[in-house]
């Protein structure tokens, strides 16, 4: 590159100056390299005239992005936190590979597991603890009783970007232990009154067509402005095939991707009231459900995968899946209501149903009373927000925004039986919380934030009786009662940008969860709410890192974290069932990202992460590391995006994960669950579009090599049930028309 570059300036200044330059002189200077840089000019050139001939069509420069995730608009290098943006580009590239959420995500955001590639989300964490999911700041996440499903509660046809915050944070509140990921819907961004967009994609593993392992997806996007009122209207309906490993062999259905119905509606109203008050509606209502020929075989765990064979299901179960997950809200925002401050206020509601899957009873590990049944989760909330942000400017050199408000959050959670009996009886909370951010920029290049939340809760737990595992075990009667929590938590972080080569921040955070709290109130052993332990997890997260952008084409960025908490989130299994861990723990890690736009037509990047997590089960000494469910293996991720003639583009992305072997097993030489083995993976995943006219033709292919391994999950969990395959090679053609 600095053979072309210097090439370049010198043909440049022949071009100019050819009559006043002693030519012969500088080709004498030159010969140690002239001719090897000539060589390279002339293989390079006509790549890079065509691609500066259509540079103005390139999806892949780099640019500096605005965050909305930390309530302060902002762009992220200015936020004192590690963030990632997923962008609408990249979404839409990556989604003909991998349209599920939880695949999406894994691929796509340092510092987060991998999927387990089923409708779980347990042990896809972020780095190392639980994210708290929200939906154009709507929360996904149920802490009064994890549904673990809270990642895949939107289609990624209705999203336009996905912010992440990584690390301890309270801008939330509750639940934001390892970080904040905010999915951002798609709103209109069109002049015109009518404009839209049809696809429809359909799939299949390898092309094996004696299966059942092909799918479709129909997608509709209406939008427009029509003088003061815009509007999108986006529905989506899918099926995916049954999963299909490399070798051909149908996998597990438990828990599963396959053969799943889904669906979803979004609809975003806006209406701009006065140049400076607008009024915007948001309604996305999303449904997936399971509905397969297959029955789950399990499997042998390090011997032979769990696999899927065709059956009849036990006449008492029904699809799993979620039946509905409804968000909305109706937003008001005013620009100077009064002097020097924006006004943003609104209320917000959500309504989840989520059914896990069918268990036969198991005398050996019996549950409900010795009955087969099937778990569900119901979930509803109701919330109002309301913040002020205020600008004060002292000089040129010197300003400051001041954010401040008050959220409130009422949430009600149970988890019945499909038959009609509580595992977990109706939960309700209710959240006030106060809040106030600071951000003061001196010499438009040093940047200090400062801020505070207090969360007052209040969780009403009715008084009932704990579902017996067996008939024989005794009754106990809960006395319910109240449970409060108080809880303030603080922020602070600097950074310096005044060199865009080197731009460090340092950041300490507070976050807290009231973490699962229904799974220890359904197991509890007393019959007094305050004999059983319920205090929340709250942790303390000290961060430093850089971005750079050395040049131009070059933008690089690193992390280092380290986190504490003094009662832990970890979970450990207990007789067959998942509990809370509550010894401290500490999780350190770090993150390196690097994005090149090598070629105005050529890009190209790599992010890693890697992280620990341990324990002080003894009380004095870090003596044991977390379990796998929530520290997975380092990740590698490298891709390339290529456009080689105008109106196409190509894209290969690699992924490499790590071993973690941290644990024995025990005398019978099993493991525990949550302890097995994490071996290696190598996965490459290819995309290719062309444009022609208003079609966009594009092919994705998934596991482009055919690679047959065990999902990181099934390894870690150790259960012969749950020990499965990821998918095979997916090929997917997408036909998308825009008008």
């Amino acid at each position: 590159l600095p053979n072309i570059r210097y090439c370049k300036t010198y043909f440049l200044v022949l071009l100019l100056q050819p009559k006043t330059l002693p030519i012969k002189k500088i080709v004498l200077n030159m010969k140690p390299f002239f001719f090897k840089s000539l060589a390279c000019l002339a293989l390079f050139m006509p790549l890079q005239m065509l691609a500066q001939r259509h540079l103005q069509d390139s999806t892949f420069q780099l640019r500096d992005v605005v965050i909305s995730t930390t309530r302060i608009p902002e762009v992220k290098q200015n936020a004192a936190a590690s963030v990632t943006i997923i962008g609408h580009q990249q979404l839409e590239a990556v989604s003909k590979v991998a349209p599920d959420m939880s695949t999406l995500l894994g691929l796509l955001a340092p510092g987060m597991a991998l999927s387990s590639n089923t409708t779980s989300s347990r042990s896809q964490t972020l780095r190392g603890r639980s994210a708290l999911v929200l939906i154009d700041g709507i929360p996904q996440s149920t802490p009064l009783r994890s549904t673990d499903r809270d990642i895949r509660t939107i289609d990624v046809a209705a999203i336009d970007h996905i912010e992440i915050v990584k690390g301890s944070t309270a801008l939330y509140g509750n639940g934001a232990i390892g970080g904040l990921i905010n999915i951002i819907t798609k709103k209109n961004s069109s002049a015109e009154t009518l404009a839209g967009q049809t696809a429809i994609a359909g799939s299949t593993y390898n092309f094996f067509s004696q299966s059942k392992g092909q799918g479709y997806r129909l997608s509709q996007q209406l939008y427009g402005k029509l003088d003061n009122f815009d509007y999108l209207v986006s529905g989506t309906f899918g099926r995916t095939g049954s999963s299909i490993d490399g070798d051909g062999q149908f996998i597990s259905p438990r828990y599963g991707l396959g053969d799943t119905y889904t669906s979803n509606a979004l609809v975003t109203l806006g209406y701009q009231l006065s140049p400076k008050n607008r009024l915007e509606l948001m309604y996305n209502f999303y449904r997936s459900l399971q509905d397969t020929p297959l029955i789950p075989q399990g499997g042998k765990y390090l011997i032979s995968p769990a696999i899927g064979i065709i059956g009849n299901r036990d006449p008492q179960a029904v699809d799993e899946g979620t039946r509905y997950n409804h968000n909305g809200y109706l937003k008001f925002t005013s620009k100077q209501i009064f002097a020097h401050t924006d006004l943003e206020a609104s209320v917000f509601g959500s309504s989840l149903y989520t059914i896990f899957d069918f268990r036969r009873a198991n005398p050996t590990q019996p549950r409900w009373e010795e009955t087969s049944g099937q778990s569900a989760i119901k979930d509803r909330k109701l919330g109002l927000r309301a913040q002020f942000n205020t600008r004060l400017v002292f000089s040129e050199q010197a300003f400051t925004h001041i954010l401040y408000g008050y959220d409130y959050l009422f949430n009600k959670t149970a988890q019945p039986l499909v038959d009609g009996r509580y595992w977990m009886p109706w939960l309700t909370s209710n959240t006030h919380a106060p809040f106030i951010q600071t951000k003061t920029t001196l010499f438009q290049w040093l940047n200090v934030k400062i801020g505070a939340r207090y969360d007052a809760i209040n969780v009403h737990v009715p008084d009932y009786q704990v579902l017996r595992n067996r008939l024989s075990d005794p009754l106990i009667d809960v006395k319910g009662g109240h449970l409060n929590y108080n809880n303030l938590s603080f922020n602070a972080g600097l950074s310096f940008n005044k060199y865009r080569a080197f731009q460090p921040f340092v950041a300490y955070s507070q976050g807290f969860s009231i973490f699962d709290l229904g799974r220890t109130l359904r197991a509890a052993k007393a019959d007094v709410l305050a004999h059983i332990a319920t205090e929340p997890v709250k942790t303390n997260n000290y961060e430093l890192g850089v971005y750079s952008v050395p040049c131009s084409w070059l933008k690089l960025n690193a992390s280092f974290f380290y986190t504490y908490a003094k009662l832990g989130s970890d979970l450990k299994i207990d007789h067959g069932f998942w509990v809370v861990n509550r010894s401290p723990q500490i999780v350190y890690g770090m993150e390196l990202e690097a994005d090149a736009q090598i070629l105005p037509n050529l890009k190209a990047g790599a992010n890693f992460s890697w992280f620990e997590g341990k324990l002080k089960s003894n009380g004095t000494s870090w003596n044991q590391y977390m379990s796998n469910v929530s520290i997975p293996a380092a990740k590698l991720s490298l891709y390339a995006q290529y456009q080689p003639i105008k109106h196409t583009y190509l894209q290969l992305q690699y992924l490499h994960t790590g071993k973690r072997h941290r644990f024995s097993p025990d005398a019978s030489g099993n493991y525990a669950e949550g302890e097995g083995i994490v071996n290696r993976i190598n996965l490459l995943n290819f995309t290719a579009g062309v444009d022609v006219k208003q079609w966009n033709f594009a092919l994705g292919v998934s596991n482009l090599l055919n690679y047959t391994y065990y999902t990181p999950s099934s390894m870690l969990m150790a259960r012969n049930a749950e020990y499965a395959h990821a998918d095979g090679r997916n090929i997917t053609f997408t036909a998308t028309f825009k008008y």
